[in-house]
């Protein structure tokens, strides 16, 4: 809430620490979930897991919402049906865009869904747990984490109200990053384009409406039909 204050080069470097330690909470925030897909927990170790797995959701977000509230621009907003409106348009303006990039994977690379994709959809069908415990996370809550932190912290805690395309485009590509392989070697330029557009998607939103309950719904719809389409994959198999 410093938006008249000029930062300082110690302001930028406390809340880039305090960014990188929000993407760290963002990666382990799933390993109980990992322990639970390995199959080798007994039943009521794996309920104590799955607990402490929603418990580590529930504290992330409280997390970033803490960031949010006092390095960024928090506002209060109520969603009205235009806003609504703006996510369906905005969400069949991605899909388009999502179809266009996922045949121009499959003719390049060809693979049909990116590594992260693969990797939820893995943890699904996993046990009966991972599916109901991944499924719930991916679309409930990590819309409200990864809003809160890359839209906004990310874009009010470093760029000041009157800046739009610069805090676009940086929180476009920093939402691409954890979405993709870490091993370098497998890096996948149009799964990452895919990502990154997404987030430019949603950091527009969230510019032009200055409501966070904007972009979290677009992501909510979003991993609602990809999560739920790999869940109805899975019971079709």
């Amino acid at each position: 809430m410093e938006e008249q204050r000029k930062l300082t080069f110690g302001d930028y470097f406390e809340r880039l620490m305090i960014f990188f330690g929000l993407i760290i909470l963002v990666g382990s925030v799933q390993l109980p979930l990992m322990f639970i897909a390995q199959g080798k927990l007994s039943a009521v170790a794996n309920y104590a897991v799955g607990a402490l797995y929603l418990l580590g959701f529930l504290i992330a977000i409280w997390l970033a919402q803490y960031a949010y509230r006092k390095y960024g621009r928090y506002e209060v907003k109520k969603m009205t049906w235009p806003n609504v409106k703006t996510i369906v348009i905005a969400w069949i303006a991605f899909l388009v865009i999502e179809f266009l990039l996922g045949n121009l994977n499959k003719l390049v690379y060809h693979v049909t869904q990116t590594d992260n994709n693969q990797e939820i959809q893995s943890l699904l069908s996993s046990n009966h747990l991972t599916l109901i415990l991944m499924g719930f996370t991916a679309i409930f809550c990590s819309p409200i984490l990864e809003e809160t932190i890359f839209r906004g912290y990310l874009m009010t805690a470093f760029f000041r109200s009157t800046e739009k395309w610069a805090p676009i485009i940086v929180s476009g590509m920093a939402f691409a990053l954890p979405h993709m392989d870490p091993d370098l070697s497998h890096f996948n330029i149009i799964s990452f384009l895919t990502y990154a557009i997404l987030g430019c998607i949603l950091a527009y939103l969230y510019v032009t409406t200055k409501n966070l309950k904007v972009s979290i719904g677009l992501h909510f719809l979003n991993n609602l039909i990809a999560v739920g389409g790999m869940i109805a994959m899975i019971f079709a198999v």
